[in-house]
């Protein structure tokens, strides 16, 4: 055990990312606690926890790869939140194998490097659920204009920018700290920010409050407007009626009917339609000239309630698995004592190691919410090469 006089926090569940939690010699300078080994620290559940994770995130991955109709706009930043908690997976892999052999396998600039990477790919997660919910607000609060300038391109933008933020913050606040300073890492990969609480809080105010204001108020507003729109009536039965809607009248934007077990890219199909209508069209009856309005066009009501479903599990997901963590590191940010006493040991790993859920609760939340997603996994896990079904397209009259 470390005889060192410096203070310092038992940084074994303070790292999100659980590099040190091998060895009791991080846990010092906290009277009283006892530091025994705990079952979790076994070889056996966090290498089925991580393969869990891989495997959901590569199976999305996948069905994304296969199925063309998945491509939607707003699957854009679906398939980005994938590739990122498939990341999350493969860096576990290295916590996994920290944890069974009692030691950080790498140097220690590796670790500073790796760090900073690592934090970034989890806080890059967290920003796009932020930028989900914004681009949701927008097409709640302004649907047409949402509509008409939307883009594929535009979405990889947006998903670029999650990931340039989070790397540019992360790399600075660890790697190039680490290396300015000359951090001594120790054996446990031990980060420097840990070691203040100050800069403990910035992290947790990072990683999740600051996206957590801004999800929660985006998620609430969006909430009290579709409650507004629909006047307190259930939006399931709202948004089926509006998918049995008739289509004879040719000024109302026509929805694609029974959507709710298949998915359009109603981008593609909106652009076709206003193509096929001119600006202003002019037409003679006698001697007077009738300007027709163009129709004006927003995503269907099917695509309308498959982002807000997707949205709700997503957030759920974020919520349920980061707020016990972030709200123990606050705690410990204060005085280490006013929690680490009355929490055993397992359970401060049992929430750190809860934090990764998100990373394996998002590809279930998007099969749950995507009939089309779900279908098409379950072809890929059955190893079927035919179509899962033909979309059935609707007639402009």
């Amino acid at each position: 055990m470390s005889t060192s006089t410096e203070k310092s926090y038992p940084t074994a569940w303070v790292e999100s990312a659980f590099d040190n939690h091998t060895e009791n010699e991080v846990y010092t300078e906290v009277p009283g606690v006892a530091t025994n080994s705990s079952s979790i620290h076994s070889l056996l559940w966090p290498s089925l926890f991580t393969a869990c994770i891989i495997a959901a995130n590569v199976l999305t991955l996948v069905a994304f790869g296969v199925e063309k109709r998945l491509r939607t706009y707003n699957n854009y930043f679906i398939i980005n939140l994938s590739i990122i908690d498939l990341l999350v997976g493969l860096n576990l892999v290295l916590t996994v194998v920290h944890t069974h052999v009692g030691y950080y396998p790498l140097n220690q600039a590796l670790c500073k490097i790796l760090g900073g990477i690592g934090k970034a790919i989890i806080c890059a997660s967290n920003f796009v659920v932020v930028i989900i919910c914004a681009d949701r607000h927008r097409a709640t609060y302004d649907p047409i204009n949402h509509f008409m300038t939307r883009s594929k391109r535009k979405a990889v933008y947006l998903n670029f920018l999650a990931w340039l933020g989070a790397l540019a913050f992360w790399m600075m606040y660890i790697t190039a700290w680490e290396f300015i300073d000359d951090f001594d890492n120790r054996r446990h990969c031990v980060r420097k920010y840990s070691r203040i609480p100050g800069a403990s809080m910035l992290n947790s105010l990072v990683i999740f409050y600051l996206p957590f204001v801004f999800i929660s108020v985006l998620y609430l507003r969006i909430f009290v407007k579709i409650r507004k729109t629909l006047g307190g009536k259930s939006v399931q039965k709202k948004f089926s009626a509006n998918d049995d809607h008739s289509v004879s009248n040719s000024n109302v934007v026509s929805d694609f009917p029974n959507t709710s077990d298949i998915d359009i890219d109603v981008e593609s199909v909106g652009q076709k339609r206003l193509e096929g209508h001119s600006p202003e069209k002019e037409t003679e009856h006698g001697n007077s000239v009738i300007n027709k309005k163009p129709i004006m066009k927003r995503e269907s009501a099917a695509e309308t309630r498959k982002a807000t479903r997707t949205l709700l599990f997503i957030v759920l997901s974020f919520v349920i698995t980061w707020l016990p963590q972030s709200i123990n590191l606050l705690i410990y940010s204060i005085d280490p004592v006013l929690l680490v006493p009355g929490l055993p040991r397992p359970g401060r790993l049992f929430f750190g190691w809860l934090t990764y859920g998100n990373s394996l609760l998002n590809p279930i939340s998007y099969a749950v919410s995507q009939p089309l997603l779900r279908a098409t996994v379950k072809n890929v896990l059955l190893c079927r090469c035919t179509k899962i079904s033909s979309v059935k397209k609707t007639v402009i009259s």
